[in-house]
């Protein structure tokens, strides 16, 4: 969705804080960037640690539901910190939007670090990330709301066809060529049955790039991860589709991240992991132009997505 654009003002935080802790004090607060969320960084005086503010759309109505739980289940499991949610508030009562107070994780986002000394071991460690979330089981394939996972399928194989075709019919719904979806389509499934060599679901970030990883220096001056963010587009899934998700990503933003994403990832289990790649990333790229288009903003990266089509097409 496009990002909300909210206007803040002293009073109003401060209001929302004090209803945490009567005895937090504000003393300013900033937007922090990036993501189709608006989020602030809160100051407190005095020793305390700053908070996060996290402000939600009203679409969908289960998406707070649903980064809760989904940070329940990581835990510790991601092996650094994620946010803990301090407050939750859906009256609309303080601020004409849900929101939630959060704890703020310390550092800078790796989107913010690119380019300087020592990305590649921040990359690396992400794939390492990465592995480690895809150790977490899940019971059933399919796209995770806030009660658990929407219409579970049993198979990879069931998940992702059901997904391609949706995926397909946005893309002629939205003026998608005709003749490059049937293209596409084509090589689509000729490629299905290597959905069938995934074995079980696990929990999938599908959002796991630059902007929702943060980072920072130790007192060697070596980039050390220091926390994972936004858990909105989690879903239960083949790792290889959320391999493929944060190397699209990722790559996009950076082409040197793929190799020390990959081998911070380690071995891959599959015949043929390049080819299980390159189908994941078809979808990536045909949703990614959907959402988009869906959202008015298909200048922001649309174009480049057709060019990247077309080429998969030939």
């Amino acid at each position: 969705m496009p990002r909300l654009t909210v206007d803040l003002e002293f009073e109003q935080i401060r209001t929302i804080v004090r209803g945490l802790d009567g005895a937090l004090d504000l003393v300013g607060f900033a937007r922090l960037h990036g993501g189709t969320s608006e989020v602030y960084r809160i100051d407190l005086a005095g020793p305390k640690n700053p908070l996060v503010l996290k402000i939600y759309a009203d679409e969908p109505a289960w998406i707070v539901a649903k980064e809760v739980l989904v940070a329940g289940w990581i835990g510790d499991r991601a092996g650094l910190p994620i946010p803990r949610w301090l407050c939750l508030d859906e009256s609309r009562s303080l601020i004409p939007f849900r929101f939630a107070l959060m704890t703020c994780l310390p550092g800078a986002t790796v989107r913010s670090l690119i380019g300087t000394d020592g990305i590649d071991t921040a990359y690396r460690q992400m794939g390492e990330l990465l592995r480690r979330l895809h150790a977490i089981p899940m019971t059933a394939y399919g796209y995770i709301t806030g009660d658990g996972i929407r219409q579970p399928r049993p198979t990879n194989d069931d998940d992702i066809r059901a997904a391609f075709d949706q995926a397909f019919r946005q893309f002629r719904e939205q003026g998608g060529d005709e003749t490059l979806t049937r293209q596409l389509e084509a090589m689509a499934q000729a490629r299905f049955p290597l959905l069938q060599h995934n074995a079980r679901p696990v929990f999938c970030h599908d959002d796991l790039q630059q902007g929702n990883v943060l980072a920072k220096r130790d007192q060697n001056g070596r980039l050390q991860l220091s926390g994972l963010i936004d858990f909105g587009n989690a879903r239960a899934a083949d790792p290889l589709f959320d391999l493929a998700k944060t190397l699209f990503c990722c790559v996009h933003e950076d082409p040197r991240s793929r190799e020390p994403l990959l081998t911070g990832y380690g071995e891959i289990d599959h015949p043929d992991p390049e080819a299980a790649l390159w189908l994941y990333s078809l979808f990536h790229r045909v949703s990614m132009w959907c959402w988009l288009t869906r959202h008015g903003l298909a200048s922001d990266g649309g174009a480049g997505l057709l060019r990247d089509l077309h080429a998969m097409s030939r």
